[in-house]
């Protein structure tokens, strides 16, 4: 596990997808992708912004730990 590069990377992951995300809607812009979008592109940003906060916390702790170890 390296130090910052998990909560770092899924961030940028996150941020890909949702670039990809509002390309796709300057195409597809009906109600299905309305319905897409309220179902699982609002509910996937906010729980991986959840996500990236938790690995934080965590790499946080497994630092102290290391350290206190040490």
């Amino acid at each position: 596990m390296s130090g910052g590069g998990n909560a770092a990377r899924l961030a940028a992951l996150t941020q890909a997808l949702v670039e990809r995300w509002r390309q796709t809607r300057d195409v597809w812009a009906d109600a299905k992708a309305e319905e897409f979008e309220g179902r699982f592109m609002r509910p996937l940003e906010s729980a991986a912004d959840s996500a990236v906060i938790g690995i934080e916390q965590l790499e946080a702790v497994l630092r102290k730990i290391r350290s206190d170890c040490d």
